[in-house]
């Protein structure tokens, strides 16, 4: 599965439970081509092709969130498109409410829907004043972050920074075998109602675990700086640092591998130092 449809995964999830649906029973589709007439349960599309053939009737609720979806037949519950490709069919007859919140559709006028909600997002703004707000918003918040830990605890940084120069190897190990581990527990979590706030928050302890990979950057540029101030210095590096990932992203491909790479290098180091709170001893084998 994609990283980036970890997220609407677990909405999709999230909105299964309220409404009532048994979550343990959901369909996954995750690749291929697929016919469904006769399910009985919710059906989440991935990156996967379902199609409700014409005549066919299926209980639902189905749930768009990647891939592409088509319905021809008559569908009892709902059809929720978060993302993805969603064609309804002037045979088609839903039962339900089609949502329609993200994603590309095409809905024929003589489909039969009993009920149909339609939420558009407002236009992402690009302008160049939109991105300078982005970017200076997010140096705040690295930036600030690398100038109080330098000044106050600059061990926590010295560990997990000699950990990226000195193991990145094992640093990238670690951290790339801990993400994919992660993102798969978190989704397994988010199929059971009593741990989804788990799932939220394990999601959450990432995304401040990658920060902490990024203040870390910081120091170890602020290190090459000519400032004599250790907390600005991090603090100007960290900027930096951001600023070289922003310019990485415009690289087709190999910017993003790299940018990638830079993250679970930084997500390793800083899990086996503890955020820093001890160095990395590497296990010495007997001769």
């Amino acid at each position: 599965m994609r990283p980036e449809l970890i997220p609407l995964l677990v909405v999709a999830l999230l909105l299964l439970s309220a409404g009532g649906a048994e979550v343990d029973r959901a369909e996954i589709l995750l690749d291929g081509e697929h016919a469904v007439d006769d399910a009985e349960h919710a059906v989440i599309v991935g990156d996967a092709t379902l199609t409700v053939p014409a005549n066919a009737t299926v209980s639902g609720p189905i749930y768009v969130i990647a891939g592409e979806t088509r319905v021809r037949g008559t569908v009892d519950g709902d059809v929720v498109q978060l993302a993805g490709n969603l064609t309804v069919e002037e045979s088609a007859a839903i039962d339900g409410e089609l949502r329609l919140v993200g994603g590309e559709r095409t809905v024929a006028g003589g489909a039969a829907i009993a009920d149909q909600t339609s939420f558009e997002p407002v236009a992402r703004d690009s302008s160049p004043l939109a991105t300078a707000i982005t970017f200076a918003v997010q140096s705040l918040l690295v930036g600030g972050a690398a100038f109080g830990l330098a000044r106050r605890k600059p061990t926590l940084l010295r560990n997990v920074g000699d950990s990226i120069t000195d193991h990145a190897l094992v640093s990238a190990t670690v951290g790339l075998l801990v993400s994919v581990t992660s993102l798969a527990l978190f989704v397994f979590m988010a199929f059971t109602l009593l741990l989804l706030p788990v799932s939220l928050l394990g999601l959450l302890g990432g995304l401040l675990v990658v920060s902490y990979g990024y203040v870390v950057y910081g120091y170890l540029l602020g290190r090459y700086l000519p400032l004599e101030r250790p907390g600005l210095a991090s603090a100007v590096g960290a900027v930096l640092f951001l600023g070289l990932l922003r310019g990485l992203s415009w690289l087709p491909v190999v910017g993003s591998w790299i940018g990638l790479t830079l993250s679970v290098v930084g997500i390793g180091a800083t899990l086996i130092t503890y955020f820093g709170l001890r160095e990395f001893e590497p296990v010495q084998l007997p001769n």
